[in-house]
């Protein structure tokens, strides 16, 4: 009778550490989602609250002109550039025309008097000089879209000093924001321990040990 009573109360016992860990389960998934959601406090923080908006907004707008100014250039380059090759294979052909027409005529007639060679020689001499000047359009391109591809550089360029300030100001305040979080869960935590080391002391062999000695576990 007494050894079934033994056992009884063994299983008992066991029962009560069982609603310990179980409570001290309840408490750490409690605790853990208090601790988990205690960064929520601060506000989210982002780039843009460190940035001077209206001059960085400014600076974005002019970057995206620039940007679609150079490609802009950059097509009327490759189309000058078109135009010039084309420019220069007419004149190829017709230099080369003009030479074998001037080598199959009798070499006792005066070319410099023919009426028709002066014509193709006029004729020659527009087309060199529309050669020219698709070059010259070309070269006026090229400056043009060097000229916006550095322009969108250099507006690049201040934003990216701009943001980089920026970035190290965010870095210094979630820095800040983290200290801050962690001190809040040691506010937390800290009595809670407290709490623990007093029931240890005072209550863990009381009516209620199971729950002092959950909670217990809990806080460590």
């Amino acid at each position: 009778m007494s050894k079934s009573l033994r056992l009884s109360e063994k299983w008992f016992r066991r029962g009560l550490w069982l609603v310990a860990l179980v409570f001290a389960s309840f408490l750490i998934g409690l605790g853990g989602t208090i601790v988990g959601d205690l960064p929520k406090v601060e506000a989210p923080l982002e780039l843009d609250n460190f940035l001077n908006q209206p001059a960085a907004q400014r600076l974005r707008e002019q970057g995206r002109g620039e940007r679609s100014a150079a490609e802009a250039a950059d097509s009327a380059l490759a189309q000058a550039q078109l135009q010039r090759s084309k420019a220069r294979s007419e004149t190829r052909a017709q230099r080369e025309s003009f030479n074998n027409w001037l080598a199959t005529r009798s070499v006792t007639q005066r070319s410099e008097q023919d009426p028709e060679v002066i014509a193709r020689t006029r004729a020659l001499d527009a087309q060199q000089r529309a050669e020219q000047a698709q070059q010259r359009a070309v070269e006026a391109q090229q400056q043009a879209a060097l000229d916006a591809r550095q322009a969108a550089a250099q507006t690049q360029k201040q934003l990216d000093s701009m943001e980089t300030a920026a970035r190290a100001k965010l870095n210094e305040e979630m820095r800040r924001v983290e200290m801050r979080v962690f001190l809040y869960r040691l506010a937390l935590t800290l009595p809670l321990l407290a709490i623990a080391g007093w029931l240890f002391v005072k209550k863990r062999k009381g009516t209620y040990w199971p729950f002092v000695w959950g909670f217990i576990f809990f806080a460590l």
